[in-house]
């Protein structure tokens, strides 16, 4: 694959690759004329960098996104070409893609609302334009991280995009192969197989979106892209309540809705859709109040009319309605829980219960003066500015340690890159972010004897033979072809060709042998000698065979080969020939070694007979060869670690340091081609911690001793590296102690 990295795109210098798609692939680059703002470049890819109809394609994406004015719609800064290259240039958005966000944690209700009506808000543009974007899923929305931490929102690639008035898609109504439906499966709406895309194919996109954003998960998910496109047009359409009993079952239904698998069951528009979220949204965090983050208790909901499809959690019947929600229940909206207040005791007549009353007055009165004394003693010192005791003064039995809780700056850092292995490779190479990887091969074969199926109707033949005229008279006769004689046993037999029989001379009869045949078919024309002894021609000429008829058969069926009897021969060899090769590549592979997709099986049939030949057994062979590409994860992770510890070289300051080893998630194979070249995104976060030392620690010491809180406080938080500063009196004084031994700083991480 071309790579365009270090190289210059018009006024653009192009940095790294970012992601590689099927036909295209994304570049982080540098404009020239301003200042060297980042930017995203977007080009074709090899041999579709030559096809027309990729290049027609291309330049109406950069003619869509050029007349789409919103805010978030990710906008075109150029469209240009250099050497044969199109490509597009659009704003670098730093936050990545919504696909990369939800990897890395599961967004709150408040951020799911955020991010889905600000998408709802450009697609409801787009469809007012007249235009359907038939490719909306969560790669192709970008999250950028604005002041406040709300993630905004833009709406990228329309190189599929349709106009509602003419769309260039197959023939409306005529059936697509489900390898060749244009889109992305996981999104794809039933319709868009038989060729029908219409704005309810963006809005059934849009429910497995805000399927995905409410579980983690896709709603129909398989390695196998065309089953994925099947569970679309026939599997049930799943509720989020089911896979994740804490979205609220209003939210769920909107999805569900979205998702139905006729058009006309879904929201009439992207406005109608809008409307249900946002009532579904406004429900459940209209229930939820208080600020106590410890608090881990949801308010019950008003009981809602629960549809027939919905599948609810059962609670046990002893159970109340109100009952405390689950802890799986919990994770995006927690309430403060009331208190419920014991009801008083009725008081008995009598005096022992007024003296029961005295003594629980006295001792209320006593549980209350306690803590009151204790907080003025606290309060006064620092209300009045005098002290009750002298500095750095415990009370008794307190501890006498002042103990300092500095918490350290942390930054963390983390990207996702993209590598490439090939077998060509024999190392890794960070400045081309490059591994090796190996094609693995594995083949093994067996026969096997099957009794043939097939079937073959052999027709009977005819007997021949001769028959001898003898003529006495004398006059000749003349016979044709066909001329019928009966033999003695009923068997008639007819003559090949025409006979001349010669009369009888100079004392001799006339005779003559001539080829017959049973009239027939059968092994009953076989007819032995002398079984005709007849005349003819007036009686005057005998008839006679002197030999016996042969040759005659009757009809009967064969047995030959048939392509079922191969059939049968694989089916039954097949399976476990597949789990031999796939053993054989299992043990070809090294330690930390990964497939990068499931092996390629290849299954070859032969047989000793061609199929048609007349035979009751037939010898079948089947061979299974299995392929596969495979890297070293270990290598892999290294590779990305190194470049993220390159990027904090170049972005931190020298004093923070990695405490603990990045964490490095699951690749993921972004393109893989023929000769074992893969492309790997890999995933990578770190945290660096300021490294403060014993002797700073020291020196803070020296400066605080004897200072009141605020003081002490103030100049910690001055000092580099300092996040936060906690300071622990001892118990009943309002400065540190004087001497350096009784003060204790304490660094923890954040």
């Amino acid at each position: 694959m071309q790579t365009l990295e270090g190289t210059q795109l018009g006024n653009y210098d192009v940095i790294r690759r970012i992601r590689v798609g099927g036909m295209g692939a994304v570049y982080e680059g540098r404009q020239r004329t301003a200042f060297g703002r980042r930017v995203a470049i977007k080009v074709i890819l090899g041999s579709y960098a030559a096809d027309r109809e990729m290049r027609r394609r291309f330049a109406r994406e950069a003619r869509t996104i050029a007349r789409l004015q919103h805010p978030h719609i990710l906008q075109l800064i150029e469209f240009g070409e250099q050497d044969g290259m199109l490509f597009l240039v659009m704003p670098f958005i730093e936050g990545g893609t919504l696909t990369s966000y939800l990897r890395r944690e599961l967004p709150t209700l408040q951020d799911i609302a955020t991010i889905y009506l600000q998408l709802l808000d450009a697609v409801e543009y787009a469809h007012e334009e007249g235009l359907i974007h038939r490719d909306i899923k969560s790669s192709n929305v970008l999250l950028d991280a604005r002041r406040g931490g709300v993630p905004y929102v833009y709406l990228a690639d329309f190189g599929l995009v349709r106009t509602s008035k003419n769309v260039e898609l197959e023939e409306t109504g005529k059936p697509i192969p489900l390898d060749q439906v244009p889109g992305t499966p996981h999104y794809m709406a039933p319709e868009q197989t038989r060729g029908i895309v219409t704005p309810a194919t963006d809005i059934y996109a849009l429910g497995v979106l805000l399927y995905q954003m409410l579980t983690g998960e896709l709603p129909y998910d398989d390695p196998d892209d065309v089953k994925v496109v099947k569970m679309h047009i026939s599997a049930p359409v799943p509720s989020p309540c089911e896979r994740d009993a804490s979205v609220p079952f209003e939210l769920g239904e909107v999805a569900r809705k979205a998702m139905a698998k006729r058009p006309e069951q879904r929201f009439a528009s992207v406005a109608e859709m809008r409307a249900a979220f946002t009532a579904a949204v406004e429900g459940p965090l209209a229930r939820v109040t208080g600020d106590d983050p410890e608090i881990d208790i949801e308010l019950p909901p008003p009981p809602l009319p629960v549809p027939p499809r919905r599948k609810s959690i059962p609670l046990p019947a002893t159970e109340p309605r109100n009952q405390p929600v689950p802890a799986t229940m919990r994770r995006r909206a927690r309430a403060v829980a009331p208190f419920a207040l014991p009801a008083p005791a009725r008081p008995h007549p009598g005096g022992s219960t007024r003296r029961k009353n005295r003594r629980f007055a006295v001792a209320v009165v006593g549980a209350t003066l306690v803590p009151v004394i204790l907080l003025l003693v606290l309060l006064v010192p620092r209300v009045l500015g005098i002290s009750l005791f002298p500095v750095g003064f415990p009370l008794v039995g307190a501890s006498p340690l002042a103990t300092v809780t500095v918490t350290v700056k942390s930054q963390t850092v983390q990207d996702t890159y993209l590598l490439m292995a090939a077998p060509q490779i024999t190392q890794a190479e960070l400045a081309t972010r490059s591994i090796p990887d190996r094609l693995l091969t594995a083949s093994v074969s067996d026969s096997r004897a099957v009794s043939t199926s097939g079937t073959l109707t052999i027709p009977g033949t005819q007997a021949s033979g001769t028959l001898y005229f003898d003529n006495s008279s004398q006059q000749g006769f003349f016979l044709q072809s066909g001329t019928p004689f009966m033999a003695s046993d009923g068997v008639q037999v007819v003559l090949k060709q025409p006979v001349t029989i010669p009369p009888r001379k100079e004392g001799g009869d006339g005779t003559i042998f001539a080829p017959a045949i049973a009239a027939a078919p059968g092994v009953a024309g076989n007819i032995a000698v002398g079984s005709l002894a007849t005349t003819c021609c007036n009686n005057q000429v005998v008839v006679s065979n002197s030999q016996a008829f042969t040759g005659g058969t009757d009809p009967r069926t064969a047995h030959i080969v048939s392509q079922a009897d191969l059939n049968t021969a694989r089916d039954a060899l097949t399976p476990g020939l597949e789990k031999q090769a796939l053993q054989k590549i299992q043990r070809q592979m090294a330690a930390n070694e990964v497939k990068a997709a499931l092996p390629a099986l290849v299954t070859g049939v032969s047989s000793d007979q061609p199929v048609g030949a007349r035979s009751d057994t037939v010898n079948v062979r089947v061979s299974v060869m299995a392929t596969v590409t495979v890297y070293n994860l270990q290598t892999a992770s290294q590779v990305a670690q190194q470049l993220l510890d390159e990027k904090a070289v170049q972005n931190l300051d020298n004093n923070y340091h990695l405490k603990n080893a990045p964490v490095v998630a699951t690749p993921v194979i972004t393109a893989q081609e023929k000769n074992g070249v893969i492309y790997l995104s890999v995933g990578v976060r770190g945290v660096w911690f300021y490294q403060i030392t014993r002797q700073q620690t020291s020196l803070w010491q020296q400066s605080i001793k004897g200072a009141n809180t605020q003081l002490a406080q103030a100049f910690i938080k001055q000092q580099p590296g300092v996040a936060h500063v906690n300071i622990q009196l001892p118990f009943g004084t309002d400065h540190l102690p004087s001497s350096i031994d009784q003060i204790q700083i304490v660094l923890v991480n954040a």
